[in-house]
């Protein structure tokens, strides 16, 4: 047991996965090849996070049950026994949430840094030393950390209150629908973009506005992935309250989410953005690994050449 718990901790040093021959050929190959080998450590590595996430956990349940009350809403049957008495309680207590969520973001985002460089070594094939290595990201990048929490959670407030302006404008003019759907596309594309910026963040050595700024070019530059990958956390919770009852769906995303979903999610945008920098960072960067973990297409060649030596031995 003790081995187990050691092997999550430090890893195993100068253990491969594969060897030269036998590394995946494409990046789809990679991420699942990865996927199977680290999934015991991405269950570690989720409940980590999860920590980091508590108090993004209990404030958001806190305000559920305060805006379900608001409303009218019986919290254990899920049905509607009253008209709210005050239409602006519901909206009060959004405010609330929205605000609380900015230091609570920002905690879960040093949470998220630390374990970005992990993920990142596991999406390429390379080892990590995982919790010093989680130790040495957050002692590093912390305020880098703190600043991009600050940003995610401020963008969603400063979103909830230009939607409601701009809608109440719309009533009046629909000349106003236009500024809503660019608040809209600007909070989409800060958060897609921080699928690259922690990444980045601990790969090079670059300020927080040339991190900002790479990453929300790279997100445009591939914008129907980004779209895709962003998206990507909707997917499965709906599949698991489509196909299960109603009275566990509620029960199977939490244990999704406590299990694995936080760490899967990372690890499936961590695996982009090492794509994403191959293409527009690393080759641009001397003596820079590029497609670090795939297959190199000289053993392809290797492979398909005839030699006089095959021909005799036909």
């Amino acid at each position: 047991m003790s081995g187990l718990f050691n092997s999550f901790y430090y890893g195993k040093a100068g253990k491969a996965d594969f060897t030269p021959e036998q590394l995946p050929k494409n990046r789809v190959q990679l991420f699942f090849a990865m996927l199977r080998v680290r999934f015991s450590g991405l269950v570690g590595l989720n409940l980590l996070y999860v920590l980091f996430s508590l108090p993004t956990i209990v404030w958001t349940f806190i305000n559920y049950m305060a805006i379900l009350t608001s409303a009218g809403v019986d919290i254990e049957t899920g049905e509607q026994i009253a008209e709210s008495a005050v239409s602006g309680a519901t909206s009060a207590y959004i405010f609330q949430w929205l605000i609380g969520m900015i230091p609570c973001i920002m905690i879960s985002s040093v949470g998220r840094m630390g374990l970005a460089y992990t993920l990142r070594n596991w999406a390429r094939d390379d080892h990590s030393f995982v919790m010093s290595d989680i130790k040495d990201a957050i002692r590093d990048n912390w305020k880098k950390a703190l600043a991009f929490g600050f940003i995610s959670g401020f963008s969603l407030f400063i979103g909830y209150v230009c939607y409601l302006y701009y809608s109440s404008m719309a009533q009046s003019s629909l000349f106003w629908v236009v500024p809503q759907a660019l608040v809209i596309i600007f909070v989409v594309l800060w958060w897609m973009a921080t699928m690259l910026i922690y990444p980045m963040t601990v790969t090079y050595d670059m300020k927080i506005r040339a991190l900002v700024q790479n990453g929300i070019i790279m997100a445009l530059a591939r914008l129907p992935f980004s779209v895709l990958f962003w998206a990507l956390p909707t997917f499965i919770p709906m599949a698991l309250v489509f196909f299960i009852p109603s009275t566990y769906a509620i029960l199977a995303v939490g244990l999704y989410y406590l299990v694995i979903g936080y760490a899967l999610y990372q690890f499936m945008t961590v695996s982009y953005a090492n794509s994403c920098f191959d293409r527009f960072l690393n080759p641009r960067i001397e003596g820079a690994d590029v497609n670090k973990g795939l297959r190199d297409p000289s053993y392809d060649d290797e492979d398909e050449t005839v030699t006089d030596e095959d021909i005799k031995n036909l």
